[in-house]
């Protein structure tokens, strides 16, 4: 048939009423359905372990030449099959990136689907055509099988969604109820491109279990209270907001020969790190920096049996950090616009520009700017900075206080680090790797402080409730207590 497409998948599961959609879509003339052709345990239905010629044994080398035969095979109508979340990853993955196939979502009540089931499974009943010859029974409903089935679910119906958003297709998308309704099925054909309309559904197949829940679950009670624990809404969600970050590579540090790779959150970050790193070489000249990803995948190769690592740091304590390197200061690591945006936009009083290139705090002090006065002007920039990593102010996400959620996730797509470590263990931590790999003890060069205001004199519950909000994210992944 002419149209846009070649063949269609319906993407469903077990108990979604996927039967009574082939039963309907094959009332048109026009279109043909062909079961589960990807079920691990058959092709198409049970017992057939053939389908247009294609083995099971060609499926498993070859999915998709099962696809392409019955496409070949079918000139006379718009072919289909039933896909499901645990058949074959392969076939799910083509189709969805395939825009001559249809895409048609089918979807159930949850927790109506996995009851359903459950009693299917214990009358080894999958289809009813007889009422006369339906079996009953009453399940237990078990709360910690369902929560899984559910993440499944959902981890599914994320992936399709995704796909299709990044491809820029659409999908029809039918619900249980919808599978009695003429009209629906109607313009799912011309979705199709099928001009030929029907005047009614079939109804050869007959639901199951028509009956509500409380006839069919033996803990119902029970089950009512357990799924008052469920956060159904994903109200407890903390947002991920914050704009995806490039891989970074040119922030890493690596040993020419030792198998040691540093991973800073933010390039220059942690400074006696690259230099407790080159010590085991003898100068900061035997350390690769700024590798590009082609390097780095080089050096990767290169050192097979390797300790990677990355430190981590209190977000309030990274944020101070950025804001008096970057904004407080006004040497050549500044970012002035930011700066003058800040004093401008978000009320943030900073001392005249030419005191800050290299801070005195008694030269401060003498004009007014106290500790006090600094402390509400870091306060200034965690507002600032609350809508920065959600992409509503004008300047980047700059590393130094981005997320180190985010640029984890960015240094993921290049390789992962093997250690992470907690800043306030960092030193017992290095002694540990060079232990594992077998090298000389090196002492870790103590920071020495830079800041004229230390976090530690300007700190209030204020600040810390404020950074809560801005790196909510961070706190719940890496278990940050209050910094103070």
């Amino acid at each position: 048939m002419a149209g846009p497409f070649k063949y269609f998948v319906l993407l469903a599961n077990m108990r979604t009423g996927s039967n009574l959609f082939e039963q309907n879509i094959q009332l048109f003339d026009g279109f043909s359905c062909h079961g589960e052709l990807f079920n691990p345990h058959f092709i198409g239905f049970p017992n057939t372990t053939t389908a247009f010629g294609v083995t099971m044994t060609e499926r498993e080398v070859k999915p998709q030449k099962l696809i392409n035969r019955m496409i070949a095979k079918e000139t006379g109508t718009l072919p289909g099959f039933r896909l499901f979340s645990d058949h074959d990853p392969r076939v799910l993955e083509h189709c969805l990136n395939d825009p001559q196939c249809a895409k048609i979502v089918l979807t159930r009540n949850p927790l109506d689907s996995f009851v359903s089931h459950a009693i299917a499974k214990a009358t080894d009943q999958w289809k009813l055509t007889d009422v006369s010859k339906r079996k009953l029974a009453k399940v237990r409903f078990d709360f910690l099988e369902f929560k899984s089935y559910l993440t499944r679910l959902q981890g599914y119906l994320t992936q399709i969604k995704h796909s299709l958003q990044k491809t820029g297709q659409t999908a029809f998308y039918l619900g249980f109820d919808d599978l009695n309704d003429v009209e629906i099925f109607n313009g799912l054909a011309r979705f199709l491109g099928e001009e030929a309309q029907l005047k009614q559904l079939g109804d050869k197949i007959v639901r199951q279990n028509p009956e509500g829940l409380e006839e069919k679950v033996e803990n119902y009670t029970e089950m009512l209270d357990q799924l008052r624990q469920l956060d159904l809404l994903n109200t407890d969600a903390v947002p991920v907001l914050e704009p995806v970050r490039n891989p970074g590579s040119k922030n890493f540090v690596a040993g020419n020969d030792v198998p040691l790779l540093f991973m800073p959150m933010a390039r220059d970050e942690l400074p006696e790190v690259t230099a407790w790193l080159a010590s085991h070489q003898g100068s900061a000249s035997a350390v690769s920096q700024e590798m590009n990803q082609k390097q780095l995948n080089q050096w990767l190769s290169d050192t097979p049996v390797r300790r990677s690592f990355t430190v981590i740091r209190h977000p309030l304590e990274r944020a101070y950090d950025a804001f008096y390197k970057h904004i407080f200061c006004t040497g050549d690591r500044g970012f002035p616009w930011i700066r003058t945006a800040l004093e401008n936009h978000y009320g943030v009083n900073l001392p005249d520009k030419r005191s800050t290139v290299e801070p005195n705090r008694t030269v401060l002090e003498n004009s007014g700017y106290t500790a006090q006065a600094h402390g509400r002007a870091f306060l200034g920039f965690l507002d600032f900075l609350k809508g920065n990593l959600q992409g509503q102010t004008r300047a980047r996400v700059d590393q130094s206080w981005a997320s180190q959620n985010s640029i984890l996730q960015g240094y993921g797509r290049l390789t992962f680090p093997d250690s992470l470590i907690r800043h306030e263990n960092l030193s017992e931590e290095l002694q540990r790797i060079e232990a594992d790999m077998g090298l000389e003890p090196k002492p870790l060069r103590k920071a020495t402080s830079a800041y004229c205001y230390e976090l530690a004199e300007i700190y209030t519950e204020d600040m810390e409730k404020r950074a809560r909000d801005v790196y909510a994210r961070d706190y719940q992944m890496f278990g940050f207590s209050d910094w103070g």
